[in-house]
């Protein structure tokens, strides 16, 4: 009886640990002030790369800055674990989708999209505007990089 009720006790644990550690939606969290900012769809005014980046597992590729894939950029700073899937030109439409927040490794928020076709991509925070959730900045207010994105119309 005692080695059945300690495994019932192991398999809850697992159960809360699992169940606990999945990464949450945060869009409508009045935290982040992020649900005026979901929907609004953007066209890029730069190429941008689509790359499977390995953090931390993520099935789902990232939109990445040129800086991070154009050895032309003045900033050209590779990573060694990214893998350009494709450039996409300037034009790109990128949907605003969800913002998540990692409930296992370090605790941060980071902006999910989908591009035309649907297919769901991780926005990286080099193509939004400084946030206080996503870098130093300290606007709670939600926006892109001029730079990098425009208002599609």
């Amino acid at each position: 009886m005692k080695k059945v009720l300690f495994g019932i006790m192991i398999l809850a644990m697992i159960a809360i640990f699992v169940n606990g550690c999945r990464d949450s939606d945060v869009t409508s969290s009045p935290k982040y002030n992020f649900s005026s900012f979901a929907g609004t769809v953007w066209k890029t005014k730069v190429k941008v790369a689509l790359a499977n980046t390995g953090w931390r597992g993520m099935h789902d590729p990232s939109l990445l800055a040129p800086k991070f894939f154009d050895p032309t950029h003045p900033e050209y700073t590779p990573s060694r674990s990214d893998e350009i899937i494709t450039v996409l030109p300037i034009g790109t439409r990128v949907r605003i989708e969800r913002l998540m927040q990692d409930n296992v490794d370090w605790g941060g928020v980071w902006v999910m999209g989908s591009l035309e076709d649907g297919k769901p991509v991780i926005v990286e925070r080099h193509l939004l505007a400084k946030n206080r959730f996503l870098s130093t900045g300290s606007s709670k207010d939600w926006g892109v990089d001029p730079d990098m994105l425009e208002k599609a119309e």
